[in-house]
């Protein structure tokens, strides 16, 4: 499959250049609230990066849990990493898997949650993740989704300081290595705020 190919292609860049500082996020306690009648969830959560040990607080409110966490991620971290501007939810998805059940009734089965993920080009991204709690399942197959797009605008930022250097040492080789990476992350989502912000800093 395309989307798989290009995704698992992407992933292995990303960990290639980031190393042992890829950015893994993680949740353990998530609070919902569910207004019935207006039909609007608001979630609260602790998300935790386990690398460098700093913690975030999410607050998001939307049309049902995935809404509100991916708003929620987003307005914490689209300052730090405006690449997140450029993505959006493109569906969302719940399958039973009744094969795993433990009680006879099956309520117990796991539930396997598919998030679609589309960038600034419409090319369209997927996370899984499958727990016995859908609400888990959803909060970290959406968690999924952010911190790939955080590792690429960071790994594209490595690569967007080395190119500079290399084209400063006159290393044509390097230039042309780092040049192909770029163009293999920018299939993520577009940079062009990210370089913006670059070049004010550089100025």
């Amino acid at each position: 499959m395309e989307t798989t190919k290009r995704q698992d292609e992407i992933v292995a860049l990303m960990r290639t250049v980031l190393g042992d500082t890829y950015t893994h996020l993680l949740v353990r306690r998530v609070v919902t609230e569910d207004d019935i009648d207006s039909g609007e969830t608001s979630v609260t959560c602790e998300v935790t990066d386990e690398i460098s040990g700093d913690k975030s607080v999410i607050a998001g409110k939307g049309v049902g849990i995935v809404d509100a966490f991916f708003k929620g991620m987003i307005s914490r971290f689209a300052e730090d990493y405006p690449s997140l501007k450029t993505i959006r939810f493109h569906s969302f998805d719940v399958c039973a898997q009744l094969d795993t059940k433990q009680a006879h009734a099956g309520t117990d089965s796991e539930g396997e949650v598919t998030l679609e993920v589309a960038n600034s080009e419409d090319k369209v991204f997927v996370f899984k993740h499958a727990s016995r709690s859908v609400t888990a399942a959803a909060i970290v197959a959406t968690l999924h989704a952010l911190e790939h797009f955080i590792n690429g605008e960071r790994a594209f930022v490595s690569l967007h300081h080395a190119l500079k250097d290399a084209k400063a040492r006159n290393r044509s080789d390097l230039v042309q290595e780092f040049t192909m990476k770029m163009a293999t992350l920018v299939k993520n989502t577009s940079y062009s705020e990210v370089i913006d912000r670059i070049n004010q800093d550089i100025g």
